[in-house]
């Protein structure tokens, strides 16, 4: 099997942002291609209008999504079609803003990202349970339970990001993550191999808009729904049975 691509995904104009992240990968010795996202700091440009579900996002996530969410979400999308339609095994997906370093370069060069279909190198907010397993010296890998947060950096196989592919089409939610990752078998490193800027020091895009976002008004009828929903207790016992690592 060939190796999997480094794609780095970036907005035009941002060459100092990605700048770090690019010398780092060249120290390594390692190539990458960098993935011209979609600019949503102006607006969801037109040709995108007809992909995105505003009215589902609303109401699934309890706001409005804000133009720059769903942009990062049509931009990882699009890299899922791209694996699919170029006929790729996987690729490793990094966000303009990671901080890469030696395990990152060793997960690599050991072609590591065959591990799991979907590979978390960077999360938030992961839980896990089950068996862990040694990934490479002083890191290990577990199923999550929950899909986790964040983009920053992740691995993917070709059947994964087809299954996503399909899952965010139209987009209804943040790029983390469209579908059910959990029945994907996603793992989360313990602990991250890549890390990210502090969200409220770093140069986050999404960061400074999604703050300013009111949450839906009937906050009384979402909560009894939330509170007689059988998902929300499966949820919530989930939650107690697994274990949070980020």
């Amino acid at each position: 099997m060939k190796n999997w691509p480094i794609f780095i995904l970036s907005l035009p104009g941002e060459e100092v942002r990605r700048a770090p992240l690019l010398q780092a990968l060249a120290d390594m010795g390692m190539s990458y291609e960098v993935i011209s996202g979609i600019d949503g700091r102006k607006g969801i440009p037109d040709c995108w209008s007809s992909e995105i579900d505003r009215a589902s996002a609303s109401r699934n996530f309890g706001r409005d999504l804000t133009d720059g969410e769903f942009a990062c979400a049509l931009s990882h999308r699009e890299i899922y079609r791209q694996i699919a339609t170029r006929g790729l095994p996987g690729a490793i997906v990094l966000e303009d803003d990671a901080i890469v370093g030696p395990q990152f370069a060793a997960f690599v060069k050991q072609k590591l990202y065959k591990s799991a279909t979907l590979v978390m190198l960077d999360h938030s907010h992961a839980r896990v349970a089950g068996p862990s397993f040694d990934l490479m010296p002083g890191v290990r890998m577990q199923y999550l339970t929950l899909p986790s947060c964040l983009t920053t950096a992740y691995s993917i196989s070709t059947d994964a990001a087809q299954t996503l592919l399909k899952a965010a089409s139209p987009v209804y939610c943040p790029a983390d993550w469209p579908g059910d990752i959990v029945s994907l078998r996603a793992v989360a490193l313990s602990p991250r191999i890549v890390d990210h800027p502090d969200p409220l020091t770093g140069s986050s895009h999404l960061n400074a808009a999604r703050s300013k976002m009111p949450m839906n008004t009937g906050s009384l009828q979402r909560t009894i729904r939330r509170l007689t929903s059988l998902s929300h207790w499966q949820r919530w016992l989930t939650k107690r049975r697994s274990t949070r690592i980020s």
